[in-house]
């Protein structure tokens, strides 16, 4: 492993993707937004990406160039057309005019199309968060056939579907928070596959094994090799029936309802995310200090159970990342040598001295 600064590190992927035809906003935006995910812990939707786009922009599928438009609006609903563009610009786009519509509407439902991948789903319902507001995402996508195999069978039919949600909190959640003088909200953002496609990356490319109940191979077999997955394997939902479940409303809500289609279904020949947003203002329903205190209560009370034998205690969504983030601020960002040697192989290639750029 290496450590590299975050700064560093988000200077050196925002140089390669302005090589890479990226406009500077668009580069600025993907870089912090890719190392965020790094230093919350979740490599997966990291810089471990960016050979991955870089690839896209090369092929056609990103424009480097776009920014995300309105399509359509009617009241509190509205369509976001992110135009072939990165999807963490055209998240962060939609989740902006979902924030603004809630605040004037109370409530605000907003679909992403046409975006490719978006990143870290968290990090945008977080921003409702910051505002006091309530934050929900459903996404679907994958590539043509999908990566994950539904409940009781052995073929790819399903995105790893992620859900997201995020909630204001009021006061200290927990003796152990590392931000004891900052309201931190209650984030929920996961994969319903057992593990996200990008951690099964992250493993491959960290020569380690999976744990067993991650993947199937090409046959329907138990695999811990994360080669597998890649040679025609597949994911496993999360949950047994229940992630299969839940991914399945995902695709109905994040590919049938923002009409990005699903990767089961034939004629499906895209790459792109589908994201439906809602977010929901407080105060149409109570009082906002009231819902605050109230949320509060309940984060330090679940806190607050007693720690089972061999247990630091219990944590809340969120709080794991808050952690992780204190420790690489202070000690870089560690990154297996594979991940580093693509990085350094695609910056060259794109004509960037690296050591000059770190």
């Amino acid at each position: 492993m290496i450590h590299i600064e975050a700064e560093r590190l988000t200077n050196l992927v925002q140089a390669i993707f302005m090589a890479a035809g990226a406009t500077e906003a668009n580069a600025i935006r993907v870089a912090k937004s890719l190392v965020a995910a790094n230093l919350t812990g979740h490599d997966s939707h990291g810089v471990i990406r960016t050979v991955q786009y870089v690839a896209a922009i090369e092929e056609g599928r990103i424009d480097p160039q776009a920014t995300a438009v309105v399509a359509e609006e009617m009241g509190a609903i509205s369509k976001v057309d992110a135009r072939g563009g990165f999807g963490q610009v055209g998240a962060e786009f939609a989740m902006q005019v979902s924030i603004a519509k809630a605040q004037t509407h109370g409530v605000a439902a907003t679909t992403l199309h046409n975006s490719d991948h978006v990143g870290r789903v968290g990090e945008w319902v977080a921003m409702a968060a910051e505002q006091n507001l309530i934050g929900l995402a459903f996404c679907n996508g994958a590539g043509p056939g999908g990566l994950v195999t539904p409940y009781g069978g052995m073929e790819r039919k399903l995105g790893t579907n992620p859900f997201a949600a995020a909630v204001p909190l009021n006061g200290d959640r927990s003796a152990n928070s590392c931000s004891p003088n900052r309201s931190s909200p209650f984030i929920l953002d996961f994969a319903t596959s057992v593990l996200a496609e990008g951690k099964v990356r992250v493993a491959r490319n960290a020569g380690k094994p999976l744990a067993e109940g991650v993947i199937l191979d090409k046959e329907g077999h138990p695999s811990t090799n994360p080669h597998d997955l890649y040679a025609g394997g597949m994911l496993l939902p999360a949950g047994l029936y229940k992630g299969f479940g839940l991914s399945l409303l995902i695709e109905l809500l994040g590919g049938v309802l923002t009409g990005m289609g699903n990767p089961a279904l034939p004629e499906y020949d895209r790459f792109y995310n589908g994201v439906l947003f809602i977010v929901l203002a407080i105060e149409p329903f109570r009082p906002l200090a009231d819902f605050l205190l109230d949320a509060g209560r309940l984060a330090a009370a679940i806190s607050a159970t007693q720690p089972a034998p061999g247990s630091s205690g219990v944590l809340l969504p969120g709080e794991p990342e808050e952690q992780t983030a204190v420790i690489r601020r202070r000690d870089g960002i560690p990154l297996d040598e594979t991940t580093w040697g693509e990085l350094t192989a695609v910056g060259q290639r794109l004509g960037i001295d690296m050591q000059n750029e770190l």
